[in-house]
C-alpha cells in the first residue's frame, strides 16, 4: 500500500514541480519511516471509530504515514494527504487489505 501511495504522490508533484522535487518529497516520506525501527510506538493511534486495523500514524508535512506494528515487523500502510476530505480517510483505512 505504501508503494502505491508514494507512486501517487510522485505523480501528483511531477508535472508541477519536476522530477527532482517530486523525488525529494517521496524520499523525505521514506526517510521518516526509519525512526519506526527504533521507536515503533512513537506514532499516534487513530480512533477506533475511524478504522478497524489498529493503525498508528506519524506526520510528515501534509502527510500522515500509517503503519501497523506486528511482532516481527512493521507494515507501512497508506500515506494520506491531510488536505484531503477527512471522510475519504475512513474509507481508505477500512478498505485497505493487509
Amino acid at each position: 500500500m505504501a508503494r502505491l501511495s508514494l507512486k501517487e504522490i510522485y505523480q501528483f508533484y511531477l508535472p508541477n514541480t519536476g522530477k527532482e522535487k517530486a523525488r525529494n518529497i517521496v524520499s523525505e516520506l521514506k526517510r521518516e519511516t526509519r525512526y519506526l525501527l527504533i521507536f515503533p510506538e512513537m506514532g499516534q493511534k487513530e480512533p477506533e471509530e475511524i478504522q478497524i486495523h489498529n493503525y498508528r500514524y506519524i506526520v510528515k508535512g501534509h502527510y500522515k504515514i500509517y503503519y501497523i506494528i506486528f511482532p516481527a515487523y512493521i507494515l507501512i500502510g497508506p500515506i494520506w494527504d491531510t488536505r484531503r476530505n477527512p471522510d475519504s480517510l475512513k474509507k481508505l483505512l477500512n478498505s485497505t487489505v493487509l
